[in-house]
């Protein structure tokens, strides 16, 4: 995203030692920006980690239970149902399974991907 500053810089201001202090402006406040917004991600991380409350600190895994819990009722549970209905003769009424929208599975992999790293800065904020 800057590459593409920098050289609309360097098109429109004409004088090179003005465009290319422009531009260390620019990167400078970038990299500011940047790093209070890492500074501000590790202290909220550690607010969460020092809280007292209990929702607080287990939202995440909560979380990963409700979709983990859904795909897995979703899936396997329902193919071994249907298995063991077929092997035994049961006669299980199991409705037909309508195939879940692609956001559901954008949503999961969103959501392990999120889970996954918060863990991480979890593990390496606790050191």
């Amino acid at each position: 995203m800057l590459d593409d500053i920098f050289k609309l810089i360097t098109k429109v201001v004409p004088d090179s030692n003005a465009a290319l202090k422009l531009q260390a402006d620019i990167q400078t406040s970038y990299d500011k920006a940047l790093t209070a917004g890492v500074e501000a991600d590790k202290d909220i991380r550690l607010a969460e980690l020092q809280s007292d409350s209990w929702l607080q600190k287990s939202w995440r895994p909560i979380s990963a239970l409700i979709v983990f819990g859904a795909l897995f009722v979703r899936f396997p549970l329902y193919h071994l149902a249907l298995l063991a209905d077929n092997c035994f003769e049961l006669n299980i009424y199991l409705p037909e399974l309508e195939p879940l929208p692609a956001d559901f599975y954008f949503l999961a992999t969103a959501f392990v991907s999120i889970y996954a790293f918060g863990r991480t800065q979890e593990k390496r904020f606790r050191k």
